[in-house]
């Protein structure tokens, strides 16, 4: 358990500790608000092959029909001395007509302010996702890409950063119960599955062999009714 905590500190230094699944592939209905929280993060490989516990809890609002206003608080985040959060709109640009998928599109940003340090850092952020409802319930599929644009021009111990766009495809599935309130998340996600991985200090594990790593997040969403 204490390798866990270690790795956990170290990973804000790797640049996959921001990593989250996908918020609201599907707009809320105007005026719904919804809560709901996520486990997971990069897969590493301690004896067995095992995400990383990192929490956040997140609210959605949705403005109208085709959009939804989110945010969400990392909490594991704060247990190490940040303040992080990830905030942002999800606007549905295609509804699906037989095998073609709805599609929808979801700017936003991640912020983290280390109190110790006296440092924050913020990134701009895109997800672009493809989804497909099925059944009575309309649960649904969906494959996409997150996108995170890194604005510094360095990187720790002033080296020059280059890696300003960092590209994470992304598959899940949504279940929701019979009674629409509730939904169940689960995400993988292949994070920077173009980069080397062979000289981290965390031995993350990789579909892809050596590159990049794997994210695997679960997570519940609670649907609180319409104001």
């Amino acid at each position: 358990m204490k390798n866990i905590w270690i790795i956990l500190t170290l990973l804000p230094i790797f640049g996959l500790y921001n990593c989250a699944p996908s918020r609201f592939v599907e707009p809320l209905d105007k005026g719904e608000v919804s809560v709901g929280a996520h486990l997971g993060g990069p897969v590493i490989d301690f004896g067995a092959p095992i995400p990383m516990p990192i929490t956040a809890i997140e609210l959605g609002y949705g403005l109208d029909s085709n959009l939804t206003l989110h945010g969400a608080w990392h909490t594991t985040a704060a247990i190490f001395g940040n303040f992080q959060i990830d905030a942002g709109v999800t606007f549905k640009l295609l509804n699906q007509n037989k095998y073609r998928p709805n599609i929808s599109v979801n700017p936003g940003f991640n912020f983290i302010y280390d109190f110790n340090d006296k440092a924050a850092k913020f990134w701009p952020t895109v997800d672009l996702n493809a989804y497909w409802n099925y059944g009575q319930r309309r649960s649904y599929f969906y494959i996409g890409f997150n996108n995170y644009f890194e604005l510094s021009k360095t990187k720790a111990n002033d080296q020059t950063q280059t890696d300003h766009w960092i590209f994470n495809p992304q598959i899940g599935h949504i279940w929701k119960t019979k009674s629409d309130k509730w939904e169940i998340i689960t995400e993988l996600k292949f994070l920077a599955p173009y980069k080397d991985n062979s000289y981290a200090f965390i031995p993350y594990t990789s579909l892809t062999g050596k590159n990049g790593a794997n994210g695997f997040y679960l997570g519940v969403r609670y649907k609180l009714g319409k104001n």
